[in-house]
């Protein structure tokens, strides 16, 4: 079941009671059907399986592209073209952190389906008894530098070869539900915290603009969850759980979002080693030298757009009204991480693009923030052809201006021979201080923005996708 710590914002009501599922039709064509028992819900599809979970930006597939460029030109505007893309090109791109800090990197892991797999969850690769390499990453949720004991989102993510030339991508991240529900959401929360250097920085942009951006509620709810989301300290990678946050299709059976969590037995998370900047990655190290580390592989149904919404990656489909079902058991074997073999590995590991668009038709990702990381995948491979002179990023405004970054400064200077509860109300507000305080008490004060998709500079809404991103080939690779 899930941490407690770990519900978001959206989902602390009580949970209603559990609907079943029926689903008719093909994965390729023909009409599907989705019933829940309340007959609240019947979605029809045409040409694909999962057109009736999905509802586009504007109405349309080309409709929403141009939204999702018209989201990154506004981001550009408050980040300035950065010359490296994902893939190592020269296209411009919107900000993308350092490499993330992984603890762990194999190639020698294992994804094998239940025997007892249900019937209707017999899908392409997910097969009863079905055994597969994969590939494993663990790391932190961001590229900046973090001592692994200080508490942060982590993220999983594996890449299953289910045949020569067909490849799938899981991705998860140690946390439930997204800090945006969709690409605007997202963007309006960067624009937000751009620039924001300082305390007083962040508390205008988290809590002034966001919310004229988005709205006092949804400002909360955001902010919420990035602090529920980032005050988690992990004792051990090998004992935490991952979501997908987002759905993905499972052919006929219709959406479901996945976890992976630890397979039962195993010894308890030790208290995090403070000391120690590489802790995650040593105890790790510690568990596979005398055995192996196992996650089940799990998948939640989509139930109804209230209670499992696909388009919006905010909310969570909780285990009360979507129960969580095992298919498979992924399995990194006992090893010596330290080794000259693993180290290789763990290098080439790093190398890798993981990307969850890389898989086949029948585990098509859906939902708004999905398809914007498939836009933005998809405009860097339209600049990968030309190399472009190195252009640096310009110098981030500053959140506030100058005579309001003067008048903050002021009041801190007047703090110390007034205190600020004795100032005038609206004086004592504005000191840096008492923000800090806070901020520090939210959990807001040393927070990165929460990862989120990255959207693509403007390209024409004509660019093909790579071929891997058609088909999962390995050529994705």
């Amino acid at each position: 079941m899930t941490d407690t710590r770990q519900q978001s914002v959206r989902n602390e009501a009580t949970c209603g009671g559990v609907t079943g599922h029926e689903v008719t039709g093909g994965a390729r064509g023909g009409t599907t059907v989705h019933q829940a028992t309340s007959g609240a819900s019947v979605h029809q599809a045409t040409g694909g399986a999962y057109e009736g979970f999905e509802a586009y930006m504007g109405g349309s597939p080309e409709a929403e592209r141009r939204r999702f460029e018209k989201l990154a030109r506004e981001l550009l505007r408050v980040h300035g073209p950065v010359p490296g893309g994902p893939d190592g090109s020269n296209a411009p791109w919107l900000p993308r952190a350092a490499p993330a800090k992984a603890a762990l990197g194999v190639e020698n892991a294992r994804l094998r389906f239940r025997d007892d797999l249900p019937p209707e969850l017999c899908v392409g690769y997910a097969r009863p008894g079905a055994d597969y390499p994969a590939v494993v990453r663990l790391s932190t949720a961001s590229g900046a530098e973090r001592h692994d004991a200080s508490p942060y989102l982590r993220r999983m993510a594996v890449r299953v070869q289910a045949a020569p030339e067909e490849i799938h991508d899981l991705l998860a991240t140690s946390f439930p539900v997204s800090h945006a529900a969709d690409a605007r959401e997202f963007v309006a929360f960067a624009k937000a915290t751009a620039g924001a250097g300082g305390t007083v920085e962040k508390a205008f942009g988290l809590f002034v603009r966001l919310p004229l951006a988005v709205g006092w509620a949804t400002a909360d709810r955001m902010r919420r969850n990035v602090r529920i989301a980032t005050r988690h300290t992990v004792g051990s990678l090998a004992r935490e759980t991952f979501w997908s946050r987002g759905a993905i299709l499972w052919g006929p059976a219709g959406p479901v979002r996945y976890q992976l969590r630890p397979a039962p037995g195993g010894t308890p998370a030790p208290p995090p080693d403070r000391g120690d900047p590489d802790y995650l990655h040593r105890e790790l190290a510690m568990r596979l030298s005398i055995g192996d580390i196992a996650f089940e592989l799990c998948v939640q149904r989509y139930l109804d757009d209230r209670r499992t919404p696909v388009e919006d990656g905010s909310v969570e489909w909780r285990e009360c009204d979507a129960p969580v079902v095992p298919v498979a058991v992924l399995t990194v074997p006992r090893q010596d991480l330290d080794s000259a073999r693993a180290r290789s590995a763990a290098r080439r590991v790093e190398r890798l693009g993981f990307n969850t668009w890389h898989t086949t038709e029948e585990f098509r990702p859906l939902g708004n923030l999905n398809r914007a990381r498939k836009a933005a995948y998809e405009a860097a491979a339209a600049h990968r052809p030309g190399p472009r002179p190195h252009t640096a990023a310009p110098r981030r405004a500053a959140l506030l201006c100058a005579p309001v970054r003067a008048a903050f400064g002021l009041v801190d200077r007047v703090d110390r021979w007034v205190p600020w509860h004795r100032l005038p109300a609206p004086l004592g507000l504005l000191n840096p201080a008492a923000l800090g305080r806070t901020l520090g008490r939210l959990g807001l004060t040393g927070a990165d923005a929460p990862e989120g998709p990255p959207l693509p500079a403007p390209a024409p809404a004509s660019t093909p996708a790579p071929a891997g991103e058609r088909s999962g080939t390995a050529a994705a690779r």
